[in-house]
């Protein structure tokens, strides 16, 4: 029998967990976690501890747990009816295990993580399971270090298989290589890697298995952080700057199942800044999901600097102008790098499954404020308050042809131009199924491309909500602030059809946009139109301007 002090990794492992037990499928209604002894050698629990990220509840009594056997742990309550399925133990102060996800561990006496599993409930790979009722099982139990795709719903037809073994086919061994998916800075010597899986113990913490470019650098220490022996911290002797860039490539790494990482081992790296006013933007935004979907919210920076979310938080305004339901954007440090975008929401695998994505990585699942359908408010600050970038919405900036606006983003068409400019979003376009989370917007256009005093977007444009020249931009640049312009849209017989304003306070830059509808709001037909822009200031000048454009319906 191994005593407690000698439990090696993986000598017990987790192998069952039922975290969403309502409404049960046959089950008696309890949260439980099963182990196995994946050892020879009989073990003894008696002082080790099972928990997740906010409490742990510890074998107090002796347990010995015989090799290839289970034991089914939750709450006293539970242990009552939960004793018919196998072993149980009911333990005192048993974690309470969030649906959505989890940090399960078994932690040795000594404060050694032998397994530990953070679980989330798109494991389930089934929607209806998720729902809850379904535990959440191992399929290969000689490869418990695999991660999620070695997990999935139970097959039993009562909901899981707790005290026996699981009900999910075994399946082949970990084939899969560890894969280089991010890196955060913890100071100015120090940068974090984070695979997708458990590495080797030797592997991950030889120096010269990682290079930092430009300079050709290697770490002069390594240590694989628990409790998922996954984040390895590797510290440099030069000290970096903030904001400096760096490509962090891993190589000769293997996971815990011996496969080598392949040509997923190359990441940016570098040292974060506090994030100023404008940083990042709000770029993207769903208020108007399908029933059984999730607003979402993409952000993206457009400065030069490294920006850690952890330190940014989401709010909406009430009526009196305060912040109110404050979120964190992210309890784990994760960095924004130059030209990288981020998708939040409360469901990313429903986005996952609903849009075209480029980028699996760029999304985050957290708690949103609330974003109702018909107007609304996202403000993104820093943690001392200041406002990084704010957005008031309103429903009816969606493409006036739209039928449905259910599951359709406002996208921001330019990231340089004003936020609150509500000519400076669109509907995403009906071809990228209504949404580009992670990815340039469909509705992208620079409105700063031409500095003459009055530019179209384009010669041609086409309303049809393809994603190509949706709406006709007319663009000004004026010598200075001041100027008052009105814009009136004429047929070719010279019958004015649109007069977008009258007399309307310009600044030193900005645009108009025409959306191919009459004065009542009746599309147009395809056609040959003038815009005509009139403007005078102060100071007693005043021009008139003219653009022949050619409006072009597909259907």
């Amino acid at each position: 029998m191994i005593p407690t002090s000698s439990i090696g990794r993986y000598d017990i492992i987790i192998t069952e967990i039922m975290s969403d037990p309502s409404p049960p499928e046959g089950l008696p209604e309890y949260e439980y976690v099963e182990l196995k002894n994946n050892s020879s050698f009989a073990i003894e629990l008696k002082g080790c501890k099972l928990g997740d990220e906010s409490s742990a509840a510890s074998f107090n009594s002796s347990i010995i747990l015989q090799p290839d056997s289970f034991l089914i742990c939750c709450s006293n309550t539970a242990a009552t009816q939960l004793k018919a399925f196998g072993r149980t133990v009911g333990l005192s102060n048993f974690p309470s295990l969030a649906n959505e996800s989890d940090l399960v561990q078994l932690i040795s006496p000594e404060g050694h993580i032998i397994h530990a599993v953070q679980y989330q409930s798109s494991w389930h790979h089934n929607r209806i399971k998720a729902e809850g009722g379904w535990s959440l099982e191992m399929i290969n139990t000689s490869t418990p270090c695999a991660g999620a795709a070695n997990w999935s719903s139970s097959n039993a037809a009562i909901g899981g298989s707790p005290g026996h073994s699981n009900s999910q086919p075994s399946g082949m061994a970990d084939q899969q290589p560890p894969a280089l998916l991010r890196s955060y800075s913890i100071d100015s010597t120090r940068i974090v890697a984070i695979f997708d899986e458990p590495l080797d113990s030797n592997s991950s913490v030889q120096s010269k298995n990682y290079i930092l470019s430009p300079g050709n650098l290697s770490p002069i220490s390594c240590l694989a952080l628990p409790p998922l022996f996954r984040e390895i911290q590797l510290r440099f002797q030069q000290p970096f700057k903030a904001n400096a860039i760096f490509d962090l490539t891993a190589s000769r790494l293997k996971d815990c199942s011996g496969n080598s990482i392949g040509s997923m081992n190359k990441v940016r790296a570098g040292l974060s800044s506090p994030a100023a006013p404008g940083d990042i933007i709000i770029n993207e935004i769903l208020f108007d999901p399908p029933p059984e979907g999730a607003d979402y919210i993409e952000l993206f920076n457009r400065s030069g600097n490294i920006i850690n979310l952890q330190q940014l938080y989401s709010s909406n305004r009430n009526n009196i102008n305060q912040l109110i339901n404050t979120k964190a954007i992210s309890t784990l440090p994760i960095q924004l790098f130059p030209g990288e975008y981020i998708v939040l929401s409360e469901n990313i695998g429903w986005a996952l499954g609903r849009y075209a994505i480029k980028d699996r990585n760029a999304f985050l699942s957290t708690i949103l404020p609330s974003l109702p359908n018909d107007k609304g408010s996202f403000v993104l600050t820093n943690s001392a308050g200041l406002i990084i970038d704010e957005l008031q919405y309103a429903g009816s900036w969606h493409f006036p042809l739209l039928s449905a606006t259910e599951g359709v983003s406002l996208e921001r068409i330019d990231p340089q131009s004003t936020t609150q400019d509500k000519n400076n979003w669109l509907s995403a376009a009906t071809t990228v199924g209504g949404g580009t989370p992670g990815y340039v917007n469909s509705q992208y256009r620079s409105m700063h491309a031409e500095q003459e005093p009055f530019q179209l977007s384009s010669p041609v444009f086409s309303p049809d909500l393809d994603g190509r020249d949706d709406l006709l931009l007319i663009h000004y640049t004026m010598p200075g602030p001041g100027a008052v312009g009105t814009v009136r849209i004429f047929d070719i017989a010279g019958k004015l059809v649109r007069q977008l304003n009258s007399n309307a306070l310009m600044g030193s830059h900005g645009s108009w946009a025409w959306d191919g509808l009459s004065e009542t709001k009746l599309p147009l037909p395809s056609g040959i139109y003038i815009v005509q822009v009139s403007w005078f200031n102060l100071q007693g000048a005043s021009k008139s301007w003219k653009k022949a454009i050619a409006l072009v319906r597909s259907r």
